[in-house]
């Protein structure tokens, strides 16, 4: 299978297409659809202009359900305290973005694990899961929608 990488100006269209989906006024019965993004982004500049659309289209209309933004890889390193430094202006607006119900950053427990990181090594405002890809499926199961995967 061929990978096939996107420049960053289509992952914007494609998160701004999304979004506008996601706060479109819905009727009744489309109110149940939540969504979420698995992310794996190949750098943190990426995360930073997803972090930052967000921001910029939470100033029109907040969404009626978080995203769910799932940190499993390297990516989240920049989430850990001992980083925070490095990556204060990320982590402070993911934390406001979580703070408004625009998102719900959750981290992979067994990731954490693997890498010697403690819940006490992470900001309070991100949530723990055992498995990233298994609470992708649960969300799967319990109604959510996966946006476009992106590669960023």
């Amino acid at each position: 299978m061929k990978v096939i990488s996107m420049r960053s100006s289509l992952f914007r269209t494609l998160v701004l297409v999304s979004l506008l989906l996601l706060t479109a006024p819905v009727s009744a019965a489309d109110a149940t659809f939540r969504y979420y993004f698995d992310l794996a982004p190949t750098t943190l500049q990426d995360l930073d202009t997803l972090l930052s659309d967000l921001s910029n289209e939470s100033e029109r209309k907040l969404p009626s359900t978080p995203l769910i933004i799932m940190l499993h890889g390297d990516h989240a390193n920049a989430f850990v305290r001992d980083n925070y430094a490095a990556n204060r202006k990320r982590v402070d607006q993911a934390a406001l973005l979580d703070a408004y119900g625009i998102i719900d950053v959750k981290m992979c427990a067994t990731w954490m694990r693997l890498n010697d990181i403690k819940a006490s090594d992470i900001p309070p405002f991100i949530d723990t899961v055992p498995f990233g890809p298994g609470e992708v499926e649960r969300l799967r199961n319990n109604g959510y929608l996966e946006t476009t995967r992106v590669k960023l």
